[in-house]
């Protein structure tokens, strides 16, 4: 396990959330061929949003071998692996059109170098164009893979994880984030999370962002709706984990996507709040909610957001409060707050003290959700 997700599970204090059973799949995410999707958030201070300097380095060439027959494969450009220094940089999208602008940062993070699309459904000929030609990119990738990983065996092939050693950038697609947290392997996810340590640039959109922070809704039940997760914080289809692709600029943050098409402020809320019942040692939880159509860009302490509409936004919540929940009782929180950030937005992450000051804040009292006057 990455050392820095180690060192977040020693936070953890009483434990870790363990699946409790959502989402089979239903729909957190969504296959991609003019857009997949799923978002993310993070934490008071566990961390240093830029945790690598832009520069990432491979060792040097390497020749991965075939990958194993059940995993479908699409690609474009070089065979062989090129070594360049990426950018580190973390890009969130919540889902259904892909924000160009986004798109062409992470796609920049690769420096030339190899991009790789790992997705569990969906067409291995949909990213691969582009990301590979597409885009206005500064500097075009040498090449663009899609590896449609299905199952768990495929999941521990030696061919996948040598392509993922290998990227300078990679990209999970949307669908079921079940597939991702639940059933590739750990080995796949050990290779994933340490991305970071080399400085490589990670990237998702639907359920591929929503795996990104440190606590996610892993959907192994299927879908939770905000009614149901504010009626019952431990209906078996809240299930929040910690989960193992933890990049260390979203540590104690939870990530959500489709985030006001589909309503998902209330459900929100309650995987922050179990995820700080389940992590005591945590005097922060933070929440990053992603509409459709909009990106959040994480690099080097700074953040900036796209979007595909004026009307969309990237919301960021912080929980300071201590929760008590109980089976069958609806949720009870305070020490809330929210802010909202339009396309250009543009700050320190994590975000400041400074910020927080316009904040919104927030309460939930019988599991209905409201704004605190001034």
């Amino acid at each position: 396990m990455p050392r820095h997700l180690l060192c977040f599970v020693a936070l953890l204090g009483a434990g870790c959330p363990t699946t409790a059973g959502p989402d089979a799949g239903a729909q957190d995410a969504g296959a991609q061929d003019a857009g997949a999707q799923d978002a993310g958030a993070q934490d008071a201070g566990a961390q240093d949003a830029g945790a690598q300097d832009a520069g990432g380095v491979d060792a040097g060439p390497v020749q991965c071998p075939a990958v194993d027959d059940a995993v479908a494969l699409g690609s474009l450009g070089a065979d062989e692996d090129t070594v360049a220094s990426a950018v580190r940089r973390v890009v969130l999208m919540g889902g259904s059109v892909e924000v160009d602008p986004a798109s062409t940062e992470f796609v920049d993070g690769a420096a030339g170098g190899d991009v790789l699309v790992l997705r569990a459904s969906g067409s291995v000929n949909s990213y691969t164009p582009y990301f590979y030609e597409e885009l206005p990119t500064d500097v075009a990738p040498a090449s663009v893979t899609t590896l449609r990983i299905e199952d768990a065996a495929p999941s521990a092939d030696p061919g996948v994880l040598c392509r993922v050693q290998a990227a300078e950038a990679l990209w999970l697609a949307g669908g079921d984030q079940y597939a991702y947290l639940g059933i590739w392997r750990s080995a796949l996810h050990d290779e994933i999370a340490a991305l970071a340590t080399r400085g490589a640039a990670i990237g998702g959109t639907s359920a591929g962002a929503m795996a990104l922070g440190a606590f996610a809704f892993d959907a192994a039940q299927g879908s939770v709706s905000s009614a149901e997760a504010l009626a019952d914080p431990f209906d078996p289809l809240v299930s929040v984990v910690v989960s193992p692709l933890a990049q260390p600029e979203l540590l104690a943050t939870v990530v959500d996507t489709h985030f006001s098409a589909r309503d998902r402020e209330g459900r929100l809320l309650t995987f922050m709040a179990r995820a700080k019942d389940a992590a005591p040692g945590l005097d922060e939880v933070w929440g990053v909610g992603l509409d459709e159509r909009a990106a959040l860009v994480i690099e080097d302490g700074q953040f900036v957001v796209h979007t595909g509409a004026p009307d969309r936004r990237v919301w960021l919540y912080r929980y300071t409060g201590t929760p008590t929940l109980n089976a069958g009782v609806s949720l009870e929180l305070e020490g809330v707050q929210r802010l909202a950030f339009a396309a250009g937005a543009t700050g320190f992450w994590p975000v400041g003290e400074a910020a927080w000051a316009d904040a919104v804040s927030l309460t939930v009292v019988g599991g209905v959700v409201s704004e605190v006057a001034p």
